[in-house]
């Protein structure tokens, strides 16, 4: 079976306020079948509205992109909460219709204490965040595995990976190599390739995008008293839409940081 996974990030603070600064990467998986039914879906969406904002005499839309639409920025100027809610709504409703399934792999690194573990990375911290991919791919792998095992499956999944092209494809592909020339990672070879993507030829990309930052907001719940987001929780409602996702916690950098200087030191003995 081949099962496509795309990877986008969210990374950003909650009103201003550095201390609540945290980098999320999620990547969404399913099928060659669902995404099939999610792009259709996604698509029809898409020229519903641009119809209607046609026929409103306003400008129409190139894609959905979260973080914009959320904060009424960029192609979204000029709309209203109600307009985008029912918006997103129409979105989400693709991501569980018909063959739709979406399995979603989320990883949350705080940046403040990161950064007081990795002063090194102060300056640019993205590509260490982007390391989580290899965590991802494990993650995956674990998944798969129980899946084949709970229904007695013996055909291996073949994965492939994409993400939206960026200046950080160099650390996307660097960590994607480190996991699959790790020996001690068993189901490396389940894992074929991960390919940059430009938003306009991938539809799946502006899924993931929305799967990202649903789960960075969500993510954020921990420095505030927030109840989790309604969006989300449609969609977690749902038979079809399901995964993991983790934050990072202070002890897990320290034990980070330890695992990489006593490596270091390994080598400088030799």
């Amino acid at each position: 079976m081949l099962i496509k996974g795309y990877i986008d990030e969210s990374y950003g603070n909650d009103n201003n306020d550095p201390s609540t600064e945290i980098f999320t990467l999620s990547c969404a998986l399913s099928n060659v079948k669902g995404w099939s039914a999610i792009e259709s879906s996604w698509k029809k969406c898409l020229a519903a509205k641009n119809k209607s904002l046609k026929a409103q005499g306003r400008k129409p839309i190139s894609r959905y992109h979260a973080t914009d639409c959320s904060t009424f920025h960029g192609e979204f100027e000029g709309w209203d909460k109600e307009e985008q809610i029912a918006f997103a709504k129409d979105l989400m409703a693709g991501l569980t219709r018909g063959d739709a399934w979406v399995n979603v792999i989320a990883y949350s690194m705080p940046m403040e204490p990161f950064l007081a573990e990795f002063p090194e990375c102060k300056d640019d911290p993205l590509p260490a965040c982007y390391s989580l991919i290899k965590l991802i791919m494990l993650e995956i792998a674990d998944q798969v595995q129980l899946a084949r095992r709970k229904f007695n499956k013996t055909k291996r999944a073949d994965i492939v990976l994409f993400h939206e092209r960026c200046s950080y494809d160099a650390s996307i592909l660097n960590s994607f190599n480190t996991a699959i020339t790790d020996k001690t990672f068993t189901e490396r070879e389940m894992f074929h390739s991960i390919t940059p993507l430009g938003w306009e030829t991938s539809i799946a990309l502006q899924a993931a995008d929305l799967i990202a930052y649903e789960t960075f907001k969500d993510s954020q719940r921990q420095f505030s008293r927030r109840d989790r987001r309604k969006s989300l929780d449609f969609l977690l409602s749902t038979d079809t839409f399901g995964g993991r996702a983790r934050t990072f916690k202070q002890d897990a950098f320290k034990l980070l940081r330890k695992v990489i200087d006593d490596e270091k030191a390994k080598h400088a003995a030799v």
